[in-house]
C-alpha cells in the first residue's frame, strides 16, 4: 500500500512541473513575438548598414584572436599565394601546470634541457626585390638633396649658416641599415669641400683667455663666434674620420678606451652592424678626405693631427696597399706645396720616427717622399737687419749710404716712407722671411741625412737602400765636403759587395758621380772603380728590364760625359762599343734611347767616328770580356751593330741607326727629324708600346739551303690547317701534317 501512494503522489507531482512548465513557454512565446515585431523593424532600418559590414574585409584568426595566445606555425605557399597558418596556445592553468611540471622534471635531471616558453613572431610585410630598390633609391634621394641644400647654404652664407655644419656632421653617422654606408660617403665628402671653401687663409687662435676683460665690438664678436663654431665642427669631424678608418681597418693599435667608441660607430638601427666590406669602403673614403684636407689646409688647425693619422699607415699593407698608395701620395703633394718648409719639418720628424722604430724595415715609398722636398734655401747666412739691406753685397750697401748721405731732408723722409710701405706690403701678403725658410729647411736636411747616414752604416740589407741612394743623387750638393770621404769609400764598399741589385749598383755610381760633379771635384779621389762598375752594370740591360732601369744608366752616361777632360778617349771608346752591343737585345724605345745617348758620344766626341771607319783599326784585339772599358781595346773594332739596327722592323729605329753610320748629319741625307732629335730619352719609351708592334711575318729558307732529300715542315700549310679547324664545329678533327719532299 506504501508503494502504491508514493506512485501516486510523484504522477501528481510530474503534472504539477509540466503545468507550470506550460505557462512559461506561454509567456516566452509572447515575448519572443513582441521581440520579433521589433526585430523587423530594426532589420529594415539597418539593411544599409549590413550591406556596409558585408563590404569590410575579414581578418584572419591570428588578427582576432589574442596575439598572447596564438603562435605561428610555418606558412604554406599555393597556387592561390601564400597561406598563413597558427594555433592556439593552451589555457593559462594548464600553462602554468606544466611549467610546474618543467621546472620539477629540470630539479630532477638537470642534464636535460627543455624550452620553457614559445617565442612569439610578429608577422611583417613581404616586399619584392623591386620594391626594395624603389624604397632605397627614394630614400638615398632624399638624404642626397638634404646633404646637397645643407652645403648650398652654409657656402652662400657661412657666418650665419654656420650652425648647420652640425646637421651635415650627424649625417656622417647615418643610422639607417638600407642607405648608411653611401649616405656616410656623400656626407664625409661633402663635408670636405664644404669646410675647405669656408676656412681662413690663417690660423685661429683661441680668444677666450686673450678677450678677458676686453669689450668687442658686434662684428668682433660675430665673426669670433665664427671661427669658434668652425673650429670646434673641425675637430669633431677629424676625430669622427679617425674612427671611421680605425674601424674599417681593424688596427691592433687601437686604445681600449676607443674602442667603445668605435663599435657604437658600426652599429646602425635595431642593434645590427655594418659589414666589412662597407667598413673598409668607408675607411677609404675617409682617408682620402683626410689627405685632401692635409695637402689643401696645411696651414690651419690641426695639421699636426692630420699628419700624426696619415704617416704610422705609410707602411700599411691594408687594402692590398691602397692606404699606402694614398698616404704617400698625400705627403708627396704636401712636401711639393709648402713654400715655407715648416709642415715639412714636422711630417720629416714624424717620419723619421716612424722608421727609426720600424728597424729601418720599411716600404721603400716611404723614404722616397723627401725627393719631394723643397729645399733651396738650406744653410744660407742670413744676417739680422732688414730685408732691403739684405738683398744688397757689402759694395752696393756702401754705395747706398754714400748716396743717403748727399740727399736732401726730404728724399731721406721719402725713403724711408717707401722701405716702410714695403715692408707692410710684404707682410699683408704673407711672404715669409729668408731666414724663416733657412732655419726649416736646414733642421729638414738635417734630419734627412742623418736617416740615410743610418741606414747606409747600420742597415746595408734595408729594403730602404735604394731609396736611400736616389735621395743622396739629388741631394749631393747639400751635403758637407767633410763627409765626402767616408761616404764615398761606403759607395765603393756597397758596390764591390756583390749583394746589391743592378739598380741599385748604378744608384751608387750616379751619387758618387753627383758628388765628384760639385764640391767633391777639389778632393783627390779615383773614379775609376764607378765607371768599372757602370760598365759592367749596362751589359746586363736587356728586354725585360724597366724603363726606369735604363734611363738610371743613360743618366750615369750623362754625367760621365760632362767631365770631358777626366775621362780617357779609350773608356769612351768602351761605352760606345757597349751601348751599340746592348741595343740589340732591348725593345723599341729602349734602343732608342741608347741611340740617342750614342749620338750624343758622337756629338761631343769627335773622334768617336773613328768607329764608323773600317779602314783605321788599331792592331791590338777587341776584349769584350774585360770589365775594364780602357783595357777592353775598343779602339781596335767598329760599331758593326748598327748595320743590324739598319734592318730593324721599327722604322724610327732604322733611321736613327743610319743618321748615327752616316756620321750624325744635321741636314741632308741621314739627317734626323728635329722633333724626334728634341726628345729625351724618357719620351722615346712611347714607341715601345705594344701596340705599335708590326705583325712579323715567318722567315723562309733560302732556295739555296734546300737539299734533296731532306723533309721539312710547311709553316703555311700548318697555319692554314689550323684556321680552319677553328672555323670547322667539329672537335674531333686532327691535324694533317703534311711532309713534302724537294
Amino acid at each position: 500500500m506504501a508503494l502504491i501512494i508514493e506512485q501516486n503522489h510523484t504522477r501528481t507531482s510530474k503534472r504539477k512541473l509540466s503545468t507550470h512548465q506550460c505557462v512559461e513557454k506561454d509567456r516566452e512565446e509572447r515575448v519572443g513575438s513582441k521581440r520579433r515585431k521589433v526585430d523587423v523593424s530594426e532589420r529594415d532600418k539597418s539593411t544599409d548598414d549590413d550591406a556596409e559590414l558585408e563590404d569590410v574585409p575579414r581578418h584572419a584568426t591570428w588578427e582576432t584572436e589574442d596575439p598572447n595566445q596564438m603562435h605561428f606555425l610555418l606558412p604554406l605557399k599555393t597556387k592561390f599565394g601564400i597561406v598563413h597558418q597558427s594555433a592556439v596556445l593552451r589555457d593559462q592553468a594548464f600553462e602554468e601546470d606544466s611549467d610546474k611540471e618543467l621546472e620539477e622534471a629540470q630539479e630532477t635531471a638537470p642534464s636535460l634541457q627543455l624550452p620553457t616558453t614559445l617565442q612569439v613572431a610578429e608577422p611583417s610585410s613581404v616586399l619584392t626585390v623591386a620594391q626594395l630598390f624603389a624604397r632605397r633609391h627614394s630614400k638615398l634621394e632624399e638624404k642626397k638633396k638634404m646633404i646637397a641644400d645643407l652645403s648650398t647654404q652654409i657656402i652662400n652664407n657661412p657666418e650665419e649658416n654656420i650652425g648647420l655644419l652640425k646637421k651635415l656632421r650627424s649625417l656622417c653617422g647615418e643610422k639607417d641599415a638600407d642607405i648608411a654606408a653611401t649616405v656616410r660617403k656623400y656626407a664625409m665628402i661633402s663635408l670636405t669641400a664644404v669646410v675647405k671653401d669656408i676656412t681662413p687663409t690663417y690660423r685661429i687662435q683661441d680668444w677666450k683667455e686673450i678677450d678677458k676683460g676686453v669689450k668687442l665690438s658686434k662684428d668682433v664678436l660675430r665673426l669670433r663666434q665664427f671661427e669658434q663654431l668652425l673650429l670646434s665642427n673641425y675637430r669633431l669631424f677629424l676625430e669622427l674620420l679617425d674612427k671611421t678608418v680605425q674601424a674599417g681597418l681593424k688596427e691592433k693599435d687601437q686604445v681600449s678606451s676607443k674602442r667603445s667608441k668605435i663599435s657604437a660607430l658600426t652599429l646602425l638601427e635595431g642593434g645590427e652592424e655594418i659589414l666589412q666590406s662597407s667598413l673598409q669602403g668607408l675607411a677609404e673614403v675617409a682617408l682620402t678626405c683626410l689627405c685632401d684636407l692635409a695637402v689643401s689646409l696645411s696651414h690651419f688647425n690641426f695639421c699636426n693631427n692630420i699628419l700624426a693619422i696619415l704617416v704610422p699607415r705609410m707602411n700599411s699593407k691594408a687594402l692590398n696597399g691602397k692606404v699606402s698608395q694614398l698616404c704617400c701620395g698625400a705627403i708627396e703633394r704636401l712636401f711639393e706645396g709648402d713654400m715655407v718648409g715648416e709642415v715639412s719639418l714636422e711630417a720629416v720628424q714624424l717620419i723619421t720616427k716612424m722608421v727609426k722604430g720600424k728597424n729601418y724595415k720599411a716600404k721603400p715609398e716611404v723614404l722616397r717622399t723627401f725627393l719631394h722636398l723643397r729645399l733651396q734655401h738650406v744653410g744660407e747666412q742670413v744676417g739680422a737687419q732688414g730685408s732691403y739691406e739684405m738683398a744688397e753685397n757689402k759694395a752696393k750697401r756702401k754705395e747706398f749710404k754714400m748716396k743717403i748721405l748727399k740727399m736732401s731732408k726730404g728724399q731721406r723722409k721719402r725713403l724711408k716712407e717707401e722701405k716702410k710701405l714695403d715692408q707692410e706690403l710684404r707682410e699683408t701678403e704673407a711672404v715669409e722671411r729668408t731666414e724663416k725658410k733657412s732655419k726649416f729647411q736646414t733642421e729638414t736636411i738635417k734630419l734627412v741625412f742623418l736617416t740615410y747616414f743610418r741606414i747606409l752604416k747600420h742597415a746595408t740589407n734595408s729594403p730602404l737602400l735604394p731609396s736611400v741612394l736616389e735621395g743622396l743623387a739629388k741631394f749631393a750638393h747639400l751635403i758637407n765636403i767633410d763627409f765626402f770621404q767616408d761616404l764615398m769609400s761606403v759607395l765603393h764598399s756597397l758596390a764591390e759587395a756583390g749583394t746589391l741589385s743592378n739598380r741599385e749598383c748604378m744608384l751608387c755610381v750616379l751619387t758618387a758621380f753627383e758628388i765628384l760633379s760639385g764640391q767633391g771635384a777639389a778632393l783627390n779621389i779615383d773614379s775609376r772603380q764607378f765607371y768599372t762598375q757602370l760598365y759592367e752594370a749596362t751589359l746586363q740591360l736587356d728586354a725585360l728590364s724597366q724603363k726606369e732601369d735604363i734611363i738610371l744608366a743613360m743618366d750615369c752616361l750623362d754625367r760621365m760625359m760632362r767631365k770631358r777632360r777626366e775621362v780617357s778617349m779609350l773608356r769612351i771608346f768602351g761605352f760606345v762599343k757597349r751601348l751599340a752591343t746592348v741595343s740589340l737585345q732591348l725593345l723599341p724605345g729602349a734602343s732608342l734611347a741608347i741611340l740617342t745617348t750614342i749620338r750624343k758620344f758622337m756629338n761631343t766626341y769627335s773622334q768617336c767616328q773613328q768607329l764608323l771607319d773600317t779602314e783605321c783599326i788599331a792592331g791590338e784585339l777587341f776584349r769584350p770580356d774585360v770589365f775594364d772599358p780602357e783595357m777592353s781595346h775598343a779602339n781596335s773594332t767598329v760599331v758593326w751593330e748598327l748595320t743590324l739596327q739598319q734592318r730593324h722592323y721599327e722604322p724610327t729605329v732604322r733611321a736613327f741607326a743610319t743618321h748615327v753610320l752616316l756620321g750624325v748629319p744635321s741636314q741632308g741625307k741621314g739627317s734626323v727629324n728635329a722633333e724626334l732629335a728634341r726628345k729625351t730619352c724618357s719620351e722615346l719609351f712611347s714607341i715601345s708600346e705594344v701596340g705599335n708592334l708590326p705583325n712579323l711575318a715567318q722567315p723562309h729558307p733560302h732556295p739555296s739551303q734546300k737539299k734533296k732529300g731532306l723533309y721539312y715542315y710547311s709553316d703555311r700549310g700548318i697555319k692554314s690547317q689550323l684556321i680552319q679547324q677553328a672555323a670547322s664545329s667539329e672537335r674531333d678533327s686532327s691535324i694533317d701534317f703534311v711532309f713534302r719532299k724537294h
